[in-house]
């Protein structure tokens, strides 16, 4: 058994006025989650080893606040902007020993590309492709500001953007790899939606 979403109906489209979706511009915004300690992956907390079990980015729908709400605001305002690309960061709580030079220490590990808005009923979720990335091939959050340690949401402008993208660029999309890590995780331990 896995996760299970609480809204009973995750295929509602419901196009609403204020959204920008079309004409997007080269910029975005962070959005944190946790990481799994029992994963070398960049995957939510699946098993809720540093808090409740996490449903978000939920990457079996390539979407954002899909189960549940987790920072609506920043969602919405990344909804009613013309900006492209939410950047997901976290930070590194891998127990594996390949992770060490990274633990602890947060970084963008990959982003999704805006394509639509989904009504959660009272919620909104943002839903497109996201590309990953191993924590080796992360953005360090400390390239884009020194005060990165307090960062949970920030705006990108076009030129930290570009970087962002650059830097990803002739890096190995491991999104799949990361999906079938969540699978196994959920097969292994049967967990509540927070």
């Amino acid at each position: 058994m896995g996760i299970r979403c609480e809204t009973r109906n995750p295929r509602k489209q419901t196009p609403h006025s204020r959204f920008v979706l079309s004409n997007l511009q080269e910029t975005g915004r962070l959005q944190f989650f946790y990481h799994s300690p029992s994963s070398p992956l960049p995957i939510r907390d699946v098993l809720g080893e540093q808090t409740d079990p996490k449903t978000e980015p939920y990457l079996e729908r390539s979407a954002e606040n899909y189960c549940r709400k987790c920072y609506q605001r920043n969602v919405l305002n990344f909804l009613q902007r013309p900006e492209k690309y939410l950047f997901l960061f976290t930070t590194c709580k891998g127990k594996h020993p390949e992770l060490e030079p990274f633990r602890d220490k947060r970084f963008i590990v990959g982003y999704l590309i805006k394509k639509r808005p989904i009504d959660r009923g009272g919620r909104y979720a943002v839903q497109g492709p996201i590309k990953l990335y191993s924590f080796h091939d992360a953005y360090p959050l400390k390239n884009l500001s020194d005060n990165h340690r307090r960062i949970r949401r920030m705006n990108m402008d076009g030129n930290q953007t570009a970087k962002i993208l650059n830097h990803f660029e002739s890096r190995k999309n491991i999104f799949t790899e990361c999906l079938q890590a969540v699978r196994t995780l959920k097969r292994q331990k049967k967990v509540r939606p927070r």
